[in-house]
């Protein structure tokens, strides 16, 4: 689709300037985003977003399950997942950029969805206030590398602040699906979540990237790995041009040495960031 359109260049946004709204027709969604946005106007001329996570998402949910979406950002996973588990059902929005939360609740009430909940949060493994540095061309958000102090340059940042899962997770109800995306902060969300995870298990699409968890998480791809593979988890990985392929190994480090050399061979191939995984308990 739009393969025949002519490319947009996206739009800088001055600081102080509020952005102009525009409907996008997205999974049979009204989504309201800032015209400015890259995704808005890639959207806008008849691109997909992410068919190798979002279709197998979509499939993996029935009606009356919770699905819990951590970095949820526009939108693109928690309206359609409404919809999808239905009036029994329910998603729980987890952003921690305001900008981000309100094209949520707009494109929510544009969309008739009633069944999706915004918590404007981060997660972490503390409770604490995390630093976001504004955005004036997308919808990507990355919380700052952990640092001793307030940033000297504070007026080009959002303050966000950050909560472990596991504070949260007698309000949640039982979880049947998680996904997250969070720019490297996962293995510390999931330091912040194991309660809920060791008694849920909560079948679960993330964004993979020992890169991105060494910078913003302080912590080697292997042990975001790890610690799934303890708590019984198979790994997936949601390949973008071929099948997806479960990782079959003997051992932890087989299945980990088999996801970072194909995370190596997207970086390498692809010139891409992270592998799309799918995680489900075993049995």
């Amino acid at each position: 689709m739009g393969l025949f359109r002519k490319k947009r260049r996206p739009i800088e946004l001055p600081a102080g300037v509020a952005p102009t709204l525009m409907e996008v027709k997205f999974r049979g969604c009204a989504f309201w985003m800032p015209e400015h946005w890259v995704i808005t106007r890639q959207l806008d001329d008849g691109k997909d977003y992410e068919p190798w996570v979002l279709d197998y998402f979509l499939q993996t949910l029935q009606p009356g399950m919770t699905v819990l979406d951590v970095g949820a950002s526009w939108g693109a996973f928690a309206l359609p997942a409404a919809r999808k588990v239905g009036a029994t059902g329910k998603v729980i929005a987890i952003e921690m950029s305001a900008g981000n939360g309100r094209v949520l609740l707009e494109s929510a009430k544009a969309s008739g969805v009633t069944n999706m909940q915004l918590l404007l949060v981060g997660v972490s493994d503390r409770l604490g206030t995390e630093y976001l540095r504004r955005q004036t061309v997308h919808n990507n958000f990355q919380m700052e590398p952990p640092t001793d102090g307030i940033p000297e340059d504070l007026d080009a940042f959002d303050i966000a602040p950050v909560v472990p899962l596991d504070l949260l997770r007698a309000d949640f109800g039982k979880v049947d699906v998680l996904k997250i995306d969070i720019e490297g902060m996962e293995y510390r969300a999931f330091m912040g979540a194991r309660a809920l995870m060791a008694e849920q298990k909560p079948i679960t699409f993330l964004e993979y990237s020992p890169r991105f968890q060494s910078e913003i998480s302080g912590a080697d791809g292997s042990a975001l790995l790890t610690f799934f593979l303890d708590l019984g988890y198979s790994v997936e990985i949601l390949h973008r041009k071929k099948k997806r392929e479960l990782v079959v190994g003997d051992t932890a480090a087989q299945v980990i040495a088999q996801v970072d050399a194909a995370w190596n061979r997207h970086v390498e191939d692809d010139k891409g960031t992270h592998l799309d995984l799918c995680l489900t308990a075993k049995g």
